[in-house]
């Protein structure tokens, strides 16, 4: 007889005694004898499963003064685990605002720091102004040009820290003219430097008007120089085609591209903004050949004073027409640089 399904949830008596008289049916034994033997069984069964219950109970009583002391000790420690963790968090606490107030401390010290350390900058730069202004003039007059430059940056860092005293705008304008003076002492040699195309010599000078902030003066200055030069050339151009005005635009434009490109070159190597030096350079050049060729033109109406005006027409037309020639194939040649 199978007992362990007195353990199961769903157990059904009616349905645990019509499996055990199933049985004695299929065993063919008699049925007081079966019935008695089941109740026998179940008897000791069921004295079995008592002394268990009652052998579990007498642990369980022997165990529970164990447990409840256990449970004191547990409670004991868990009132002074959390008196620990009071106090670990006020410490923490503590440390919070003892960090704060330190950091706190350090911000003001290295402000208070920063403060002293520009104003002793600020008080050495005024002595630094003061004593190179006395300088500059016995600099001048030695004429060494790379002194003179390096006294008036180091005035210029000056007047940057400077920018609050009471004098400043007069400090202003005494530094821009000492650099008007350098300027002018150095200009004949930065000429020749580019007339020369003596580029190392040229950087040098590129290197002292940028850190006077003169970069644009020396940008002006080239151009300048380079313009007497185009003027020679294009009268000569001019001069030499013998009053054909389409060779005259055909050998002007080929002029000035060639001028385009010899001077991006160049620029490059000197100049911050070489675009805006070259553009420049071209720009004098067509104004110069504007104002030579329209001279040209009209004394030569004047001389011939025969000519009818639609021949004067035929050639502007044709001027306009190698003008067009000249942008469209440009504009080509531009478009075949371009990556696909």
């Amino acid at each position: 007889m199978d007992f362990s399904k007195f353990f199961d949830d769903e157990f059904n008596v009616i349905d645990w005694l019509n499996q055990a008289f199933r049985l004695q049916k299929e065993s063919n034994q008699n049925i007081d004898n079966y019935t008695g033997t089941l109740i026998t069984k179940l008897q000791m069964y069921i004295q079995e499963m008592n002394n268990s219950i009652e052998e579990t109970s007498q642990q369980a009583v022997q165990q529970f003064p164990r447990v409840l002391r256990e449970i004191d000790v547990l409670r004991h420690e868990a009132t002074l685990l959390q008196e620990q963790m009071r106090t670990v968090r006020g410490d923490i606490q503590k440390v919070n605002q003892d960090t704060a107030d330190g950091m706190r401390n350090l911000i003001q010290l290295d402000s208070v720091k920063n403060r002293i350390q520009s104003a002793s900058k600020a008080l050495q730069e005024a002595d630094n102004w003061v004593t190179l202004s006395a300088q500059i003039e016995d600099t001048f007059e030695s004429k060494d040009t790379v002194q003179i430059a390096t006294k008036l940056i180091a005035m210029q860092q000056s007047l940057k820290i400077l920018t609050d005293v009471p004098d400043y705008a007069d400090r202003v304008n005494r530094l821009e003219l000492l650099k008007n003076r350098l300027e002018a002492l150095i200009s004949p040699a930065v000429v020749v430097a580019f007339n020369t195309q003596d580029v190392e010599m040229a950087r040098s000078f590129a290197q002292v008007f940028q850190s006077m902030d003169r970069a644009q003066q020396l940008e002006d200055l080239y151009v300048t120089s380079v313009k007497t030069r185009l003027d020679a050339r294009i009268k000569e151009i001019i001069d030499s085609t013998n009053g054909e005005h389409e060779s005259i635009f055909i050998a002007i434009y080929d002029y000035l591209l060639n001028v385009w490109q010899d001077e991006i070159r160049w620029s490059t190597k000197i100049f911050n903004h070489p675009n805006r030096v070259t553009l420049s350079i071209i720009l004098n050049g067509l104004k110069i050949f504007h104002s030579k060729y329209k001279n040209q033109f009209n004394t030569e109406l004047q001389r011939q004073q025969t000519i009818s005006s639609k021949n004067r027409l035929d050639i502007l037309i044709a001027c306009k027409r190698v003008s067009y020639r000249k942008v469209k194939k440009r504009k080509r040649k531009r478009k075949l640089k371009v990556p696909s």
